[in-house]
């Protein structure tokens, strides 16, 4: 039933039916109730069996042939229900039935008769039929393109979270191992602990508050402030209506190790960061000093952070680099 569409073609067939037999009943052509409901029962056939022989056509091959080339189509559909109405009417004829005009008119008349009446209905039941199955086939194309957007989705979001740098283990190991006193290494631990904690909760997450991205802040400066001390300062001011916001994990993070990385950090002249919201915006901005030399980058964060503000929301961000500062605008994601 589903692969002819029955359920719009069994309705769509009493339709017609009863549009011929009302055509009929204005006319006045008899007052014999049999026929009108032997003309509805004809009339219904003859359009269901319409129905069905388009829907068999449009998902054959050849029908995608021919499909771009719509005034070949509708020829094909006209002649078709020609044929298909000279049928029903030499079976109605041979059944005695006497139903139709063309048992009161001549053989030119008959031609006429035949091309209006089976031709033209047939041509708007292949219409119909041609506009639901682009609809259906859309829809399939629809669903099978968001399905391979979901895929391609997931995939570039696990290659991305896996290209982490492992640089800062290794930093926060060596500052273990060169701390000397018993508290300072408590400490320490504890909030490596809550840096890595927070790294597994998350890792199969695409997107965390930034109340909870700035909470895991706070352990992994803790962490930055240790190895660099007085040579890199962040000030964090972040309105409290807008902690709630969504942002992918990690993404202050890379902005803060990026701007580590590639500029100058020393205690006479610190690295600067600040982390601030406007009405849709969270900025993250540190004052632009250079390295001279800079380790090959392996190209991570900026570009993370673009793919998956791209992937997840759809979303560009914004980077500025001017001489004095760097900035990198993310669109706040309710």
């Amino acid at each position: 039933m589903k692969k002819y569409n029955l359920r719009i073609g069994i309705p769509f067939s009493c339709f017609v039916a009863v549009i011929a037999i009302v055509l009929r009943l204005i006319s006045f052509e008899t007052y014999d109730i049999w026929l009108y409901i032997e003309f509805f029962l004809y009339f219904f056939c003859f359009a269901l069996f319409c129905w069905i022989a388009n829907n068999m056509f449009v998902g054959s091959s050849f029908f995608k042939r021919i499909e771009p080339y719509p005034p070949l189509y509708s020829t094909i559909t006209i002649l078709f229900g020609a044929v298909i109405a000279a049928v029903f009417d030499k079976i109605n004829g041979e059944l005695g039935g006497n139903l139709m005009l063309i048992n009161e008119v001549d053989g030119s008349k008959l031609v006429i008769l035949f091309i209006l009446r089976g031709a033209l209905i047939n041509w708007l039941i292949s219409f119909i039929v041609v506009h639901f199955y682009q609809i259906n086939e859309n829809e399939h194309n629809k669903l099978e393109l968001e399905h391979l957007k979901q895929a391609n989705l997931q995939a570039h979001l696990s290659s991305l979270k896996e290209q982490l740098s492992p640089h800062f283990l290794f930093n926060t190991l060596n500052t273990l191992t060169s701390l000397s006193t018993e508290q300072p290494v408590k400490e320490y631990i504890e909030e490596l602990a809550n840096v890595y904690r927070y790294l597994l909760s998350h890792q199969k997450d695409n997107a965390v508050t930034i109340s909870q991205e700035l909470k895991f802040i706070e352990s992994y400066f803790y962490i930055i402030k240790t190895r660099l001390e007085k040579a890199i300062e962040i000030s964090i001011e972040v309105n409290s209506d807008k902690m709630e916001y969504q942002i992918p994990p990690l993404t202050l993070q890379l902005l803060i190790e990026n701007a580590i990385k590639h500029n100058v950090a020393a205690i006479y002249n610190p690295l600067q960061i600040r982390i601030y919201t406007t009405a849709d915006t969270l900025i993250v901005v540190n004052n632009n000093r250079p390295k001279k030399s800079v380790e090959s980058s392996s190209g991570i964060g900026l570009n993370n952070i673009a793919q998956r503000y791209q992937l997840l929301f759809d979303k560009d961000i914004v980077i500025e680099n001017k001489p004095d500062l760097f900035e990198v605008q993310l669109p706040l994601i309710a």
